[in-house]
């Protein structure tokens, strides 16, 4: 049963609210005092809380900050007359889920609170795997509060309901070995072996011998029969990491063993039957490789029969300030320290290109705390880890019009993807604040992402106002 409170002084908007929300498996609880509800709130944590902003005694900003630093994880939506949407809007940017301006119609509220309860689960579902993850110390994936991130891990528990071979694309440090960890602890095979494989870290000549193993005298030095990765993953989940790096001979043979679910060692003559489900990974480009024939086209959609795309840390700045808390946090205990982050630490960290990904988030965390005495991070303490720009004095050494250009270039660069990153990652949001039309803001990012072969995000479609 899904538990709804709804926290608002207009006792008819909370019948209302009750009727709208008449659905199986969902029961709506009303606070008409808000001092009243924040208690029951903390008292006995729901999955969802409908607040609304302006409130005698006690106002939802004031309910918010209680609730988001007892209950962190627990989504709540503002509900907003039109003179208090900005303080909905400022209160999202600090952690609430979403808000719903009055009056709203029975479908948007559903919208949002479908939404938000599916997060809930979500979320639900990974703290299950929290031990587990701490213990590889990665928990991405667990923090995420993006959208789009969290629809591919909605995508990734649909899959592992199932056998279904999984390609997780994205750049490095994006979470991928986490995700397919994820998949395996969601499937039927979670009490099986997990086997990963680290395809570009093996030299070809020892690769296919660790994959498929090899009998007894099969070369020189094989002085016994040894199973190979796959045959250990037998009954549970192999993962093929970066597996854009394998030579053309092994995707063969690799081909051969997801068609077959069989395989031979090296020198071996008999068939080897293995029960596995198959997890892949890469950040490179397959469909160009196979243009380029380095890589199988068969064996390319074998293993792409479900595709989980995660976005880079940059199209998902909402995620930026939770991660980097979180990550404070834990080596906070680690090394024994007392830390937090100013709110001017947290916007500095949006400022960031983040290059790395979370990875890179992560390493940044760690070096702070380990290096800083204790107390309060400010944007200060990132000084040291912002790239570099390109001085006056590198600039002058070159022709008048090639500095102009590179100076220019810099610019455009550093300001368009700043404010995209301060509207989180909104075309139209960013254009507006820019003082320029949208097509202009797009073509301007889009110019320097081919540039630098970063994804481009899309342009969503134009609403009137």
């Amino acid at each position: 049963m899904s538990r709804i409170l709804v926290i608002d002084d207009e006792a008819a908007l909370g019948e209302n609210i009750q009727r709208m929300l008449r659905l199986p498996g969902v029961s709506v609880s009303t606070f008409v005092d808000p001092a009243k509800g924040l208690a029951e709130a903390l008292a006995h944590p729901p999955e969802l809380v409908l607040l609304d902003v302006r409130m005698p005694g006690m106002s939802g900003e004031e309910v918010f900050a209680r609730l988001h630093e007892a209950h962190p994880g627990l989504p709540i939506v503002f509900l907003t007359a039109f003179g208090s949407v900005e303080s909905a809007v400022l209160a999202m940017r600090n952690g609430a889920f979403d808000y719903l301006q009055k009056p709203f119609k029975r479908e948007d509220l559903l919208l949002v609170v479908n939404r938000a309860l599916s997060n809930a689960r979500l979320q639900h579902e990974v703290q299950t795997l929290k031990g587990r993850l701490e213990s590889l110390g990665e928990t991405e994936a667990a923090q995420s509060h993006s959208p789009a991130m969290l629809e591919q891990m909605e995508k990734c528990r649909r899959a592992a309901a199932t056998d279904a071979t999984v390609m997780i694309l994205g750049e490095s440090g994006t979470g991928k070995e986490v995700t397919a960890r994820f998949i395996h602890s969601q499937s039927r095979r979670k009490e099986g072996p997990y086997v990963p494989v680290e395809c570009s870290a093996m030299p070809g000549s020892l690769i296919e011998s660790e994959l498929f193993g090899y009998e007894r005298g099969a070369f020189t030095g094989a002085e016994r029969t040894k199973k190979g990765l796959i045959e250990s993953a037998d009954g549970g989940t192999l993962f093929l990491d970066e597996m854009g790096d394998l030579g053309v001979e092994l995707q063969t043979r690799l081909f051969r063993f997801v068609e077959e679910r069989a395989l031979r060692r090296l020198g071996g003559l008999s068939q080897v039957r293995v029960d596995c489900r198959i997890l892949c990974a890469t950040n490179q480009d397959l469909p160009a490789k196979i243009k380029a024939g380095t890589f199988r086209e068969e064996l390319y959609y074998r293993l792409s029969v479900v595709t989980v795309k995660l976005p880079p840390l940059r199209e998902r700045p909402e995620d930026i300030p939770h991660l980097a808390r979180f990550f404070l946090e834990r080596f906070s205990r680690r090394y024994g320290k007392i830390l937090s982050g100013s709110p001017q630490f947290y916007e500095a960290l949006l400022h960031q290109r983040w290059p790395g990904n979370v990875r890179e988030l992560k390493n940044v965390m760690e070096r702070l705390t380990a290096l800083h005495p204790g107390g309060v991070l400010g944007p200060e303490d990132l000084e040291e880890d912002a790239p570099r720009q390109e001085g006056p004095s590198r600039l002058s050494a070159l022709p008048w019009k090639d500095a102009r250009e590179q100076y220019l270039a810099s610019f455009e660069r550093s300001y368009a993807n700043d404010v995209l990153a301060r509207c989180g990652g909104n075309i139209s949001a960013a254009a507006r604040q820019a003082g320029i039309d949208r097509k202009t803001f797009y073509s301007l990012l889009k110019r320097e992402r081919e540039a630098t072969g970063e994804s481009i995000p899309q342009l969503e479609p134009e609403i009137e106002e």
